[in-house]
Order: structure tokens, then sequence, then C-alpha cells
């Protein structure tokens, strides 16, 4: 394992802490939609529903690979999606 300066663990921190907080904007069943969502562009639907206002947090694990798990109070979804790993990645930057 190579040995991390400073300024690369504050850059990667901050770069996990914007995923985070850009997905914890996404609703629980919204993370349920993009993982049954097929590959179609069309934005996945979200039901008008007090349970959907739940925090989400994403990890982006493997960004060239597209994995992705989403927290969500003790549930783990691990997804496969390029597309929301390099929208999380480009948020970042």
């Amino acid at each position: 394992m190579e040995p991390t300066n400073r300024r690369q663990f504050l850059k990667r921190s901050s770069a996990v802490a914007a995923a985070a907080g850009v997905a914890a904007v996404v609703p629980a069943t919204a993370a349920k939609a993009i993982v049954t969502q097929s590959t179609k562009d069309a934005p996945p639907s979200l039901p008008d529903d007090p349970s959907v206002d739940v925090p989400v947090v994403a990890h982006v694990t493997d960004v060239r690979n597209g994995l992705v798990s989403l927290y969500t109070g003790e549930t783990e979804i691990k997804i496969k999606n390029r597309r929301l790993a390099a929208e999380l990645y480009r948020a970042t930057h």
C-alpha cells in the first residue's frame, strides 16, 4: 500500500464527503429506483409519499467499474452503474 500524504488524504476525503452529501439528498426510494432502472435515459419516477424522505449515503467504491454502495438506515444496497458513479465523481471536482 502506498503512503498517503496529507494533501492526497484531504482530497480523497473531500471527494467522499461531497459524494455523500450529494447522495444524502436522494431519497431511499430513489436509490431503489436507480437499482431497478433499466438502461433507458428516462429519469425514475418518485412516489409522493413521506416514506421517501429518508437520508441516503453513497459510497463510490470503484469509479472505473461503476460500483456504488448506497446506505439508508441499516440497509446497504450495492449497485453497478457507471453513469451514477461518474456523476458522483464529477460532482466532487
